[in-house]
Parts: C-alpha cells; sequence; structure tokens
C-alpha cells in the first residue's frame, strides 16, 4: 500500500512540474520565439506589424509607429513611421497623400522628379523645388513636405545608415507606396500588396 502511495505521489508531482514548466513565462517566450512572424502589410488602415522593425527592401528597413483615422479626415489615415537607408535604395515612387518628414540621423539622399517638394531647414524658410531631378542632401533636424503628386526616389547620402522620421496622412485601402517610372507611371514591381512585398525581399 505504502508503495502504491508513493507511486501516485510521485505522478502528481511529476504533473504538477510538467504543468509548472509549461506555463512559465520562458516556456512561453520560447514557443512564441517559435512562431513566424506575421508577413507585413503595407495597405494604409491595415499597416503592421506596428512597432517591429522590417526590411522592406534590400538595405532599407520600414518600422510602422503608430495609424489611426482622424475623424476630420474620413477615408484617409494619419500614420508615423521610421525608415532607415542601410545601403539600399527606394527607386522611383509615390505616396498615397501628404508627407511630412525629419531626418534624425545620417545624411539623406532625396531626388525629385516630378512635382513639388518644400525643404526645411533649422533657422530658415522653407524653401520650394521644382526641378526634375534635383537631388537634395538632408542632414538632422532637416525636412521635406510633399503631396500625392510628388515623384521620388530616396536612400542615404554616403557609407553611413541615414534614419528618417516620417509622418503621412495617407488614403485608406492604398499601398503606403507604389513603384513608378520617373514620369510618374506606375510599374510592375508596385507595393501594391503585401504579397508583392513579400516577394521582392531577399
Amino acid at each position: 500500500m505504502n508503495t502504491m502511495r508513493r507511486i501516485v505521489v510521485a505522478s502528481l508531482a511529476l504533473a504538477f512540474a510538467v504543468v509548472a514548466l509549461v506555463g512559465s513565462p520562458a516556456a512561453r517566450i520560447s514557443a512564441q520565439d517559435a512562431t513566424p512572424p506575421a508577413a507585413p502589410n503595407l495597405t494604409v488602415g491595415q499597416l503592421a506589424p506596428i512597432g517591429q522593425p522590417f526590411e522592406v527592401l534590400p538595405g532599407v528597413d520600414l518600422e510602422f509607429l503608430n495609424e489611426g483615422q482622424p475623424a476630420t479626415t474620413p477615408g484617409q489615415s494619419l500614420v508615423l513611421y521610421r525608415i532607415t537607408f542601410r545601403g539600399g535604395e527606394v527607386a522611383a515612387h509615390r505616396h498615397p497623400g501628404t508627407t511630412v518628414a525629419a531626418v534624425e540621423s545620417g545624411a539623406f539622399s532625396w531626388t525629385l522628379f516630378e512635382g513639388t517638394v518644400w525643404v526645411t531647414r533649422p533657422g530658415a524658410a522653407p524653401e520650394k523645388v521644382t526641378a526634375p531631378g534635383a537631388e537634395l542632401i538632408l542632414h538632422s533636424g532637416e525636412g521635406l513636405i510633399y503631396n500625392a503628386d510628388v515623384v521620388h526616389s530616396a536612400k542615404a547620402a554616403g557609407a553611413e545608415p541615414a534614419v528618417v522620421l516620417v509622418t503621412v496622412l495617407f488614403e485608406v485601402g492604398q499601398p503606403v507606396l507604389t513603384f513608378t517610372n520617373v514620369q510618374g507611371t506606375p510599374t510592375v514591381m508596385g507595393l501594391d500588396h503585401p504579397a508583392e512585398l513579400h516577394r521582392s525581399t531577399p
């Protein structure tokens, strides 16, 4: 009888140990680590992941920091994101709304192909630029303001990464960017759907 009691007690102790281990934070973290992250979503109004950087193109990292739809602008979403250029480039493209950008660190190269951009620099009045092919080199604290008709490219200016903080008011349901030629005509490699983004990354 004592042997049976010892077997039952040992079995219960083992069961409690397994339950405690499976329910422990370390086990939960390990299980989460094993779950692959969701594919990025570049559709305005559904942008994801929030707060987690990912490589949107080779040598270009994107991090959506926040997104919300203001009551005063129906059909549009206000988005805050950070983009880091680590040697990669975003070729000629456009966005579905208004962009306000500021360089956080590094030297940033932005080339205008079509439209009008306003350049902001500390202590200076905004500068209007309309010349197609104009390359703007911006440093920390300098920025840009432009609308949906602007076609441009972007990259780091030099070997060091360039980090840019961006606030945008974009049309819901549109891709956050669409690749174009320099005249603004969409190309076949536009990021019009998250699956296309997934295929464009290594």
